[in-house]
């Protein structure tokens, strides 16, 4: 049967397309074929940071190709972030992403450089933590219910700090304000340290700080623990109710931090990435070094870190919008 000119062409073309699309699904298969870079947004040497850099070694050690971490910091993390959302979706470049630049920080700015909710393909969780909320060791207060008793007695004079204007602590203490029918004054200070050397002065009466840099301000009693901020008691500081034990269920957050890819990355190279990071995430040592840093290694599937996510994003949003904060 003799083709015509015109089928032809149409022949080729299809044999072409599916020449092409069977050479990128094998590419998809063989990944990683080449050196991949993780992106943290914050600073080397801290939690975060450690967490990047002991997975980045268990995925090479899995993958058999190098992965390797550059740090890129700035902005509450968006600047690193944001040259994660604009690179190539083929699986070279990744991100650390965790809760500032993935759901806070976005919300604050009218023209932030990347939309949280469609920028990036969400890989696997690699860790979660909480929040404590911690006053001075000589506030006249023992739990929650005493504190909120305390503020409104006082109505106006408790300070609360945070590490920064639209921090994370800054919005849950305005959370907690409003929740408990109580006003505070905000006392932002240049991070979180800063703000604990201020309570342990005397100079603030209460923070909402990460469990990894406080708990050892809790244990030795420089500063006091009423609350932890997750669903469950955290394992790092177990005779501390949670915030719903407490009476305040509204602050129940998580911290998390985990992998993310471009938007538009092939399914099977974040499938396998996934799959990688469930072992990783299982690594004996590293769950060992987190829980000595007050932090619980945890892996995800992408939907369930997808979801988790979109709870942060929507919680965020209103708490900013109806308390009308803003960094620009």
């Amino acid at each position: 049967m003799k083709l015509s000119v015109g089928r032809r062409a149409a022949l080729a073309f299809g044999v072409l397309s599916l020449c092409g699309a069977m050479h990128a699904a094998a590419q998809d298969t063989d990944y990683p074929r080449r050196p991949v870079t993780i992106i943290v947004p914050f600073t080397a040497g801290g939690a975060t940071d450690l967490s990047a850099r002991m997975v980045a070694q268990l995925l090479t050690t899995q993958l058999g190709q190098t992965f390797l971490v550059e740090n890129r910091v700035g902005a509450s993390g968006m600047i690193g972030m944001a040259a994660v959302a604009r690179a190539a979706p083929d699986g070279y470049t990744l991100g650390w992403g965790g809760n500032s630049p993935m759901s806070v920080a976005p919300h604050l700015s009218k023209a932030p450089p990347y939309d949280p909710a469609k920028a990036f393909a969400p890989i696997s969780l690699a860790a979660i933590s909480s929040w404590i909320l911690v006053t001075r060791p000589d506030l006249p207060v023992s739990n929650v219910a005493e504190l909120v008793a305390l503020a409104k007695k006082q109505p106006g004079k408790l300070t609360f700090g945070s590490s920064g204007t639209g921090s994370a602590p800054h919005l849950m203490g305005e959370l907690f304000k409003t929740t408990a029918g109580i006003d505070m004054l905000h006392v932002p200070y240049k991070g979180e340290i800063d703000g604990f050397n201020a309570m342990m002065g005397g100079q603030v009466d209460m923070m909402m700080g990460s469990t990894s840099t406080s708990v050892s301000l809790v244990k030795t009693g420089r500063l006091k623990g009423l609350a932890v901020t997750t669903p469950k008691r955290d394992p790092a500081v177990p005779d501390i109710p949670t915030v719903t034990e407490a009476g305040v269920p509204d602050l129940t957050f998580e911290i998390f931090f985990g992998l993310v890819a471009p938007a538009g990355t092939p399914a099977p190279v974040v499938a396998k990435l996934a799959a990688a990071m469930k072992r990783a995430v299982a690594d004996p040592n590293y769950r060992d070094t987190m829980e000595k840093a007050g932090i619980h290694a945890t892996s995800s599937t992408p939907a369930e870190f997808q979801s988790l996510l979109v709870r942060h994003n929507q919680r965020w949003t209103a708490i900013i919008k109806s308390n009308n904060i803003s960094t620009d």
